[in-house]
């Protein structure tokens, strides 16, 4: 697959898995247990900065992303700025839809366990376009490459240390935020594994 076809699937895999991230962070934020590392240390940075929390999510796209560009441009591409900019784009798209914005109060584990798996999976699949990296992806990535440790290990490294100091400046930490923990870097490596198996989600060999 080469050229105009290539970059069609690359840009369509990046905004579904974009889109895919975006319902499962509303579905983790919803549950009211707890929220996933990026928003718990932006909540916790909210405490002591005036500003508010898409400004800071913006922030921090911008500059992880030009830290990652020194360290590896590889990294950075179009699905970068999809998923970094997207996300909240797409989250502000379901407050004027009014879409999933309460859920039943017997619905707050499930909703918590079905966002985090979503998220995992939105995830997998835009970094299955190989359309660049988002920056906290880009981050995890560097972990990966640093310890030499599992997708699985440096993600779960990379979200407790989100959380901890997310937790320590004043963030919520609830039983979701474990939940989110322990399965995001779980889910995240079984869609990494299995859905290049699909033609629909590879945009590269794969090794039989």
């Amino acid at each position: 697959m080469i050229g105009k076809e290539k970059l069609v699937k690359q840009f369509t895999l990046a905004v579904a898995g974009t889109i895919f991230a975006a319902v499962g962070i509303r579905l983790i934020v919803l549950s009211g247990s707890g929220a996933d590392a990026i928003s718990t240390l932006v909540l916790g940075l909210m405490q002591h900065v005036p500003f508010q929390f898409g400004t800071l999510s913006m922030l921090f796209n911008i500059l992880v992303l030009t830290a990652i560009y020194f360290y590896d441009r590889s990294l950075i591409g179009i699905g970068s700025i999809i998923n970094g900019f997207g996300v909240g784009f797409v989250l502000n798209l379901m407050d004027a839809a009014e879409v999933l914005q309460t859920i039943p109060a017997s619905m707050t584990y499930p909703s918590v366990i079905l966002g985090t798996v979503i998220f995992g999976t939105g995830t997998a699949i835009y970094l299955l376009a190989h359309a660049g990296s988002a920056a906290y992806e880009s981050l995890m990535i560097v972990i990966q490459r640093l310890t030499k440790r599992s997708v699985k290990v440096s993600r779960i490294l990379l979200d407790g240390s989100f959380f901890l100091t997310g937790y320590l400046l004043g963030g919520t930490i609830g039983f979701g935020t474990v939940i989110v923990l322990l399965l995001t870097g779980p889910s995240l490596e079984i869609a990494l594994n299995h859905l290049p198996r699909i033609p629909a989600f590879r945009t590269k060999a794969v090794n039989k």
